[in-house]
């Protein structure tokens, strides 16, 4: 029976994500269609390299590194997180990711991104090179007003999370009779609008504007009706079952640990719910 995996971002906040993939890593789950936003998709790259250690073994490392992190980085022009360390340093010369592994995966990977012309959301499945797939997978993870735009195939991008942040109906386009969402916020939780969307005026094309002014009102539009399928049972759904310590830029190692922490012992508790639900 075809499966899909979705997983949102949330910055920092998706090593809660990460918990739940390691929990899935340990338990051999395979689906036939991953689709990864952010963090999300990050996360889902070391599951498919059957690295999942590495979604949380890196930030928890270098979150006091300054290459990873640096508020005078990004005070002074530059990225937040250091998007070259990250996706470039980190996978080829310290922590190394697997492409070969990773190349050879037999199931259909997606990773989100936002054109910003367009200001609509970009699905990439290809990633022929290692340059290209760092560079998508940079891409899909570069917040608004926190990280440079990403050129990529003649256009540029920005996080997934804008335009797509729980890309439920693309999922179900996809064909998979079971769908199941790692989401990182609890689920009486609602976005609040974008507090800079006129100042995006000055950095962004017209159209990514709008969708950042829209962004909250499609996002808690997509969590009503995944929350209304989800009674339904026609999906599954692992969600923070307490809040979640860490924020989306976190330096606490102690939350860092504990989102994990909790991702992972949320997966556990929902894992014979997972079977059922996977094996009706």
């Amino acid at each position: 029976m075809s499966s899909a995996l979705v997983i949102e971002g949330g910055g920092l906040r998706g090593l809660y994500g990460a918990g739940v993939v390691d929990f899935f890593a340990q338990k051999k789950l395979s689906f036939q269609t991953l689709i990864g936003v952010s963090m999300g998709a990050c996360n889902l790259s070391n599951f498919i390299s059957k690295q999942p250690w590495r979604n949380f073994a890196v930030p928890f490392r270098f979150i006091d590194d300054r290459r990873y992190l640096s508020y005078a980085r990004w005070l002074c022009g530059g990225d937040l997180f250091g998007m070259k360390f990250v996706f470039e340093t980190v996978p080829l010369c310290i922590d190394i990711f697997d492409f070969e592994t990773f190349s050879m995966r037999e199931n259909r990977f997606f990773i989100v991104a936002t054109e910003c012309e367009s200001g609509e959301a970009a699905y990439f499945d290809k990633f022929d090179t290692r340059e290209d797939f760092a560079q998508i997978l940079k891409a899909s993870c570069s917040l608004p007003f926190a990280a440079k735009k990403v050129s990529y195939g003649g256009k540029t991008f920005l996080d997934g999370g804008i335009s797509d942040p729980i890309p439920l109906h693309f999922a179900q386009k996809q064909g998979a009779r079971k769908i199941v969402f790692i989401l990182t916020q609890p689920k009486n939780y609602r976005k609040s609008a974008v507090k800079f969307a006129l100042f995006a005026r000055l950095f962004y094309p017209a159209a990514l504007v709008k969708t950042l002014k829209n962004r909250h009102e499609n996002y808690n539009k997509t969590v009503l009706e995944i929350n209304e399928l989800e009674e339904k049972g026609e999906i599954f759904v692992i969600r923070p079952s307490v809040p979640l310590p860490a924020a989306r830029v976190e330096r606490d190692r102690k939350k860092l640990k504990a989102t994990y922490e909790q991702g992972f012992l949320d997966a556990q508790e929902r894992y014979e719910d997972l079977m059922r639900y996977l094996k009706r």
